[in-house]
Parts: C-alpha cells; sequence; structure tokens
C-alpha cells in the first residue's frame, strides 16, 4: 500500500476568502465571462438575484487551498475528481471558508473528502467531495 500522508478523519486546514466586486472584475478578465449578472452592478440589482453574484469558480478556491496545503504541493494529483453542487451565489461581501475532511481511503489509495464551502452566515455556497488518487504521490519529507 502506498504512504499517503492523508489519514481518515483528518480535516483539511481552514481556508477562507473574501469576495469582493474587484476579484470579480479581474475574474471576468482572465475568463473572458463579462455576463453582467457578474459586472454589471447597476443591472444586476434589478436582476433575480439583486445584486452581482461571483462565478461558480470563485468560490471554490478555498477548496483548492485547502486540498494544496493538506497535500504539500501546488496543484492536484493527475485524475483528481471533484464532484459538487452549488447551492446558492456568493456575491461581493461574502466570505467564503472551507469545510472538509478525509471519510476515507480506499484500496487503491485514494482519499474521498467530503466538504463544503460556507459563507459569513453559515450557508452552504457549495459542497461535494473530492476523489484524490495516491498513485504518483509521495510524502513529504520530514524536517
Amino acid at each position: 500500500m502506498a504512504d499517503t500522508f492523508l489519514d481518515p478523519g483528518q480535516k483539511l486546514p481552514s481556508v477562507a476568502l473574501d469576495i469582493s466586486q474587484e476579484l470579480i472584475d479581474r475574474y471576468a478578465e482572465v475568463s473572458g465571462d463579462f455576463n453582467p449578472v457578474h459586472v454589471d452592478v447597476d443591472g444586476a440589482a434589478t436582476s433575480e438575484f439583486g445584486s452581482t453574484i461571483a462565478h461558480g469558480c470563485i468560490p471554490m478556491e478555498p477548496l483548492f487551498q485547502g486540498l494544496s496545503a493538506a497535500l504539500d504541493r501546488p496543484d492536484l494529483p493527475f485524475s483528481t475528481q471533484i464532484n459538487l453542487r452549488y447551492r446558492r451565489p456568493s456575491r461581493p461581501g461574502d466570505t467564503i471558508h472551507l469545510e472538509a475532511s478525509v471519510a476515507g481511503i480506499d484500496a487503491a489509495d485514494a482519499a474521498t473528502v467530503t466538504f463544503a464551502c460556507v459563507n459569513q452566515d453559515g450557508d452552504v455556497v457549495l459542497d461535494g467531495e473530492c476523489l484524490i488518487p495516491f498513485a504518483n504521490v509521495t510524502r513529504p519529507e520530514s524536517k
């Protein structure tokens, strides 16, 4: 069995992200997604959301940061699978934080991590699970 460095029941580091209109606008520049519900403050105020909302990838960032910290690497292992459900939009002024733990390690040394990205009011913005293969992952050396 491979030497994994995630253990069942282990909590991932809590990571938080403050969402601002500036962050949303910067993401629009990078992605090319200028949907008015994201970038038109006045127009979005009259939408069903009542304000601009963050692009879906933005509130996922605490998940990526938490996994990166737990795995001690800047990227996710090849073939990592993420299954998620969006529960509510994120808006400027929200602080999204990660709540995640290792649900288990299977016989193939793949870790299942369950997660929720939650706003400052305790509302789940998105949740799901990741399946992280360990075939090419080794434990960082102790210092």
